[in-house]
């Protein structure tokens, strides 16, 4: 038991660096599950931003997948000391997070019906999708800047500052969705679009709280100017875009494959859709355990690898792999348990949805216990670097696995229970879990990544 059981310093750390992000997490999962409710009360208010969110969430999904890029080399700098590597990478995150959600916000703008229709064409969802999102996608580049500097203070290890900045941020989100959908006191009632406007006002106000405050404390990781014209060189924008590119191309194709999946989804009516949109704003809840866990797992594996402390490194992950089968299983126990109670909060919808929703929350136990695994083995290989692996393994196997077996279900089995098509697609993340483990056992992701950039250091500063 001794490989599998750490010290007790090492289950400190863990705390500290995921208790943060749990609780982050819990309110951000708490907060949306209270925004579902209130835009429940408007007819196909569900079903219509969930819709319009499912853009946001490709954009976030791909800005994700820099960050991470970002994440893991800011998590290896910061264990080997080297600030201003750490302010070039962070300049260059910026760069690529700007760069996509600008073109992203002008596609969306410009095509946002066609986009909506791609996922359903019930005329009452399709206008309240369209107008929520004529006005959420504003939040788009505030929010992907805000969700870089979150994995910046993750991977340094100090996840007090995002839990903060969002418990406050989205208090004023919850405050502002009820004073302008319903139209309390002198607030207008603007439906969903008072939902879009809250969003965007409080994406705002949480960038200028994160600007603000890495500006007063001088953070580490916070560049100069001169650090956005270094991050740009060609040898140190080659050597991080090299890394980089596996986890955006991974993140862009899982996301338009989960697009893939809605488009699916809404085949089998818009009441098995509403239901899959409460059980899946409910089941984050459970996921964000594993979540914060996930996060101990790249910063603390990253800090080690930057040390050049690998067998230090390959003991922690084996002590997080036996911290997510606790986890798993007992995610997977409680949600089983709770399906009914936490659906039943949703009691302006119709007996069918609410049935639909308890149903899939049953099939999501065995999705927890088969994702929790998955996302601990990706932390681990995203801190050594493995981002082809990891494309094959989330991406890849989605689009060779999960897709055509969802387009067999849905269009040619012609499956009308949203359960049984769900229950189908666990397939997935059994494989994904079993060839993941077979790498995980191999160790050829444990490795250092900082010399190939430090030792091109003396050309990517030009004042040297």
């Amino acid at each position: 038991m001794k490989r599998w059981l750490g010290p007790r310093e090492f289950y400190a750390r863990v705390l500290k660096i995921s208790i943060p992000i749990v609780l982050q997490q819990l309110f951000l999962t708490t907060f949306g599950i209270v925004d579902t409710i209130m835009v429940g009360s408007l007819f196909r208010g569900v079903a219509g931003v969930g819709i319009a969110s499912q853009f946001e969430q490709i954009i976030l999904t791909v800005v994700f997948g820099i960050n991470v890029g970002i994440g893991l080399y800011l998590a290896q700098f910061f264990g080997a000391e080297d600030e201003e590597n750490m302010k070039r990478t962070f300049a260059l995150g910026i760069m690529y997070c700007l760069g996509f959600t600008v073109l992203a916000t002008l596609v969306v703008a410009f095509f946002r019906v066609p986009l909506i229709q791609i996922f359903n064409q019930d005329p009452a969802v399709v206008s309240q999708a369209s107008n929520y999102l004529m006005i959420a996608l504003f939040a788009y580049i505030p929010n992907a800047i805000s969700f870089l500097f979150s994995i910046a203070y993750r991977n340094i290890q100090r996840t007090k500052v995002p839990l903060v900045i969002s418990v406050f941020t989205m208090s004023m989100n919850v405050l502002l969705n009820y004073l302008l959908i319903f139209g309390i006191g002198p607030f207008p009632e603007l439906g969903v679009q008072g939902a879009a406007i809250a969003t965007v006002i409080s994406t705002v106000v949480s960038l200028i709280c994160h600007v603000t405050y890495a500006r007063v404390s001088h953070q580490v990781f916070l560049p100069k100017l001169r650090h956005f014209l270094e991050c740009i060189h060609p040898d140190f924008l080659h050597k991080v875009s090299r890394k980089m590119a596996p986890f955006i191309i991974n993140e862009l194709f899982f996301s338009i494959g989960g697009a893939l999946y809605v488009i699916f989804i809404n085949t089998l009516g818009s009441d098995a859709y509403e239901g899959y949109r409460i059980a899946e704003t409910v089941v984050g809840i459970m996921f964000v355990f594993a979540f914060g866990v996930a996060t101990s797992v790249g910063a603390m594996l990253g800090q080690e690898l930057g040390r050049k402390r690998l067998e230090t490194a390959s003991r922690y992950a084996d002590y997080f792999l036996f911290i997510g089968l606790i986890v798993a299983l007992f995610l997977a126990a409680l949600n089983f348990g709770l399906a009914r109670p936490l659906v039943s909060l949703f009691q302006n919808n119709t007996p069918q949805v609410v049935e639909n929703a308890i149903r899939v929350l049953w099939v999501f136990s065995l999705r927890l216990l088969l994702r929790v695994f998955v996302v601990l083995m990706f932390a681990a290989f995203r801190a050594g670097g493995q981002g082809r692996f990891v494309m094959f393994l989330d991406a890849g196997l989605m689009w060779l696995i999960g897709i055509p077996m969802a387009f067999l279900a849905a269009s040619v089995l012609h499956i009308q229970d949203i359960a049984l098509f769900f229950l189908i697609m666990q397939i997935e993340p059994a494989v994904r879990l079993v060839i993941g483990m077979r790498r995980y056992w191999k160790r050829t992701w444990i490795r250092n990544l900082t010399d190939e950039i430090r030792k091109g250091s003396s050309t990517t500063t030009p004042a040297s």
